[in-house]
């Protein structure tokens, strides 16, 4: 029977999914005017099936009391199917859609494995919205130029990257001869965006109600993502606050605020990969040479993962970043050795007949992934708890690895500025949590309004160690703990952990600044 009504289950969905789609396709046809109800209906269209199909399984499970092994594989059969579609339906509709999916990558406390995966893709693969002539127009519009050789001796019609509401285009300035990177916003951007989130959370309230709350912090974020001049002023803080602590480590690019508009912003250009890139490419070096491929290595870690007790592993206790750097070290001074009687053939006999040069030899050099996360951690340490000027979107996407060895920050289009109080609350909360402080978790969830029927001390410190230090399988009764922003910035270097095998507990790190901060204000 169980089967059976799986079958008519399929059967009814796939015909309603049929009438849906059919019905919307003849109305957003007739939709001439309305760009973004002719969007409503293309989201309406991509995610009813999906979530009444979801709906009509829960239904089957508890009509019918499926046992739980049952269940949890037709779960995963349905988000097999499910996440790519909702991956082809963020790049149909794009806009808000990218930037919603870069942000529920990280948050594997509410989608499933087989989601993050996908929409992880957005990271690093977002296709471009504009044609270079279209992108060239609007920076003549926002400038008020007549032609782009006024200010530029070249500009790549080829955008270098693309993102949720606009792309990258690369050019040298006429005045100085330096390269730069364009940011340009694809038109009606900010419109969309509304109607976008409107839309959305529309649906996610007629299907799944306790998730809509979610689009209210993402709106309110998002809000000032769109006027580039005040992103402009966000990068020359963040380069002014970081440069001098981190130099050595991070570079921030500067903004030309003469060449920044609303919907245009011109800042230096940094050169490198994105750190995406970065990992993917060394890991499939490393597979290379070991007669193995990078796939196998992805499904070998992802297993091992599965088996842990946490959603993700312990946190690192593996080299620190001195003793891989000495490494590291140690192999390029070993290859430089082995290299010297390479050169001096090649300089003699090589150079006389071109032919009988050899190929040098070139070891293995693993990334640093301790000392990336290490800055990682260290600079959002000091934005949060010194500074109190952080970036609030710090997901892989964002990262670069540059030539000189350093880490390049992009995108400061949505930062969080907190008041001392806010700080201090913060500094709490993870020295509490570096210190397994039960007791002083819950003052401080009660402090901030957190309710529930038990209030059990050992539910609440499982609650906020997943929210703001390390994820597990967690058993709570009751709401978040803090502002989402916060546990946001948490979420994603954790993420990116994860990427570099390298977890982390944000508690631990952050400890030293926490206590800085408490000890300033004498508490």
């Amino acid at each position: 029977m169980n089967r059976l009504f799986s079958r008519k289950s399929t059967k009814y969905v796939a015909i309603g999914a049929s009438a849906i789609t059919a019905a919307s396709a003849s109305y957003y046809y007739s939709l001439d005017k309305d760009d973004g109800l002719r969007r409503n209906v293309r989201l309406y269209s991509h995610l009813t099936p999906i979530l009444i199909h979801y709906r009509l399984t829960g239904i089957k499970h508890r009509l019918l009391n499926t046992p739980e092994d049952v269940k949890k594989q037709e779960l995963k059969h349905l988000h097999e199917i499910y996440s790519t579609r909702a991956l082809a339906a963020i790049h149909d509709l794009r806009g808000w859609y990218v930037k919603m999916g870069q942000q529920l990558a990280n948050r594997n406390d509410i989608l499933s494995e087989e989601y993050i995966e996908k929409l992880r893709q957005l990271e690093d693969k977002v296709p471009p919205s504009m044609t270079g002539e279209e992108a060239r127009g609007v920076i003549k519009r926002a400038l008020g130029l007549k032609s782009l050789d006024d200010v530029f001796l070249d500009f790549s019609d080829e955008p270098i990257g693309s993102a949720s509401i606009g792309q990258v285009h690369k050019a040298t300035l006429k005045s100085n001869g330096k390269t730069v990177a364009i940011k340009v916003q694809s038109p009606n951007a900010e419109q969309l965006f509304k109607n976008d989130v409107s839309a959305a959370k529309g649906l996610f309230t007629l299907f799944v109600p306790d998730q809509s709350i979610f689009f209210d912090e993402i709106e309110k974020q998002f809000a000032n993502e769109f006027d580039y001049v005040v992103e402009a002023k966000h990068l020359n803080r963040m380069h002014n606050n970081m440069t001098p602590v981190f130099g050595n480590l991070v570079v921030v690019p500067r903004a030309y605020k003469e060449l920044c508009t609303r919907e245009v912003l011109t800042m230096e250009y940094l050169k490198g990969i994105k750190l995406v890139d970065g990992v993917r490419d060394n890991a499939r070096e490393w597979c290379e040479r070991n007669g193995t491929t990078l796939e196998a290595l992805e499904a070998e870690m992802k297993e091992k993962y599965s088996k842990e007790t946490f959603k993700m592993p312990p946190p690192y206790n593996g080299p620190s970043a001195t003793v891989i750097g000495l490494y590291i070290g140690a192999i390029k001074t070993g290859d430089a050795l082995v290299n010297i009687p390479v050169t001096l053939h090649n300089w003699t006999l090589g150079y006389l007949v071109p032919s009988w040069k050899v190929p040098y030899y070139k070891s293995f050099i693993p990334l640093n992934t301790a000392r990336i996360m290490d800055t990682l951690l260290s600079i959002h340490g000091h934005q949060l708890f010194v500074d109190g000027f952080m970036n609030a979107d710090p997901h892989p996407g964002n990262f670069l690895l540059l030539e000189d060895g350093r880490l390049g920050l992009l995108d400061m289009g949505q930062v969080k500025e907190l008041s001392t109080k806010e700080r201090v609350w913060t500094a709490r909360m993870y020295k509490a949590l570096a210190d397994q402080d039960q007791d002083a978790i819950k003052t401080l969830a009660i402090e901030m309004g957190y309710s529930s029927k038990k209030l059990d001390k050992e539910v609440m410190f499982k609650l906020a160690r997943f929210s703001f230090d390390q994820d597990g399988e967690v058993a709570t009764d009751g709401e978040p703990l803090i502002e989402w922003l916060q546990k946001l910035v948490s979420y994603l270097l954790r993420g990116v952990g994860l990427m570099l095998n390298h977890p982390v507990s944000v508690a631990a790190a952050w400890k030293r600044y926490a206590e800085q901060v408490l000890k300033k204000e004498n508490i």
